[in-house]
């Protein structure tokens, strides 16, 4: 599985490098919401995302990254890829709403990968300068992981 996490990430940079439109890396921060709380303090997420706009309103993307749970004392980190499609609407100038979905890869032995959804708002600091806040869900038959993160991107 983690061969096929490097190979949908080296598919999007190519993607990345060889088309028009907005390339994004982003990095957020949070804490698990529910029941994770009891095994994991702190949630952190690495993304590479690309978007082409359909309108002036509305832009289509995809999105590659890494996710990890912080876990708590006797409980290891949980790591997964999350390789997302995604849509947002622009609100109000600088405010967009959005909504990804895709397939989780676990990074964990014997933990198999999961349905992903993620509701993502963002606001447009500069041109290429966001702030962004978001739920996320992974959804396997081990349960749901969901949390909550707030973060900031670069868009080039």
């Amino acid at each position: 599985m983690k061969s096929t996490f490097f190979i949908a990430i080296a598919f999007l940079c190519t993607t990345v490098a060889f088309s028009q439109g907005g390339f994004r890396i982003g990095l957020n921060g949070g804490f698990p919401a529910g029941d994770e709380g009891e095994f994991a303090s702190f949630v952190a997420n690495l993304e590479v995302d690309h978007d082409w706009a359909v309108t002036d309103n509305i832009n289509v993307g995809a999105s590659a990254g890494i996710t990890v749970f912080s876990g708590k004392e006797e409980f290891n980190d949980f790591k997964y890829a999350p390789l997302v499609v995604s849509g947002d609407i622009t609100v109000v100038d600088a405010l967009s709403l959005g909504a990804d979905v895709g397939y989780g890869i676990s990074l964990e032995e014997n933990i198999d990968g999961a349905l992903i959804y993620r509701f993502v708002g963002r606001y447009g600091i500069t041109d290429s300068l966001d702030a962004s806040a978001r739920f996320a869900s992974f959804d396997g038959d081990f349960g749901t992981l969901s949390n909550f993160t707030f973060g900031i991107g670069y868009r080039f």
